[in-house]
């Protein structure tokens, strides 16, 4: 009876020491052993150090905020008068800025009442021009001198009668002024100075080339 007694003991060692089936986790799930969950954070911004201990967090680009347009105050200062015109000179006043023609013209109308782009209508306003554009050593200038669409003929926006003309003997394909050279679209009237070696005279423009401007109200 002790040898079967001990025989018993032997086999019920063996099957507590021996690991359970497979399928016994199926039955016992308290029993299986959870993986830890594991969660991934986002990187931290990217810091960079103060000069005095500490760290900034580098911020989000943001595009530049756009410039505000440019005003212009009404009763603009007057810079030379010439018989009964009071003229403003837009380099004298903006820092050197350069507009399109349209821009030019407004430039001229946001001074106040009667301002509009130069005409000029007489020999006398030709030398001052020449003089003015030659004295403050700008490249070029503004006028109020518009194509009308009839061929080479111009008139002047201020309603002034175009009855004298300074026009170049040459411009950039060596042609007389007006060529209307650009793709059949220089309709401003702009005064040159000495681009083509030719002096201070005038050209057609295409319109949407930048320069200063000339402005003029009658008094």
């Amino acid at each position: 009876m002790k040898i079967v007694a001990l025989l018993l003991l032997a086999l019920l060692g063996l099957v507590v020491c021996e690991p359970p089936p497979p399928h016994f986790n199926r039955f016992f799930p308290q029993q299986v052993q959870q993986r830890p969950q594991t969660f991934h954070r986002r990187p931290p911004p990217f810091q960079r150090p103060f000069q005095g201990g500490g760290f900034q967090t580098r911020p989000r680009f943001q595009s530049p905020p756009r410039p505000a347009p440019q005003q212009f105050s009404s009763g603009g200062a007057v810079d030379a008068t010439l018989g009964r015109s009071e003229y403003y000179f837009s380099w004298r006043h903006d820092g050197g800025r350069k507009y399109t023609g349209t821009e030019a013209a407004r430039v001229c109308t946001s001074l106040g009442r009667g301002w509009q782009p130069i005409g000029i209508s007489s020999g006398e306003e030709i030398a001052f021009v020449i003089s003015v554009v030659g004295g403050d050593r700008v490249e070029y200038i503004w006028t109020g001198g518009v194509r009308t669409g009839n061929g080479n003929e111009f008139i002047w926006v201020n309603g002034e009668p175009f009855t004298v003309n300074n026009w170049s003997h040459t411009g950039g394909l060596g042609r007389p002024q007006p060529d209307n050279r650009e793709n059949g679209n220089e309709n401003c009237l702009s005064v040159l100075n000495n681009i083509y070696n030719d002096g201070i005279l005038w050209h057609d423009v295409a319109c949407h080339h930048l320069k200063p401007v000339i402005c003029e109200r009658h008094i």
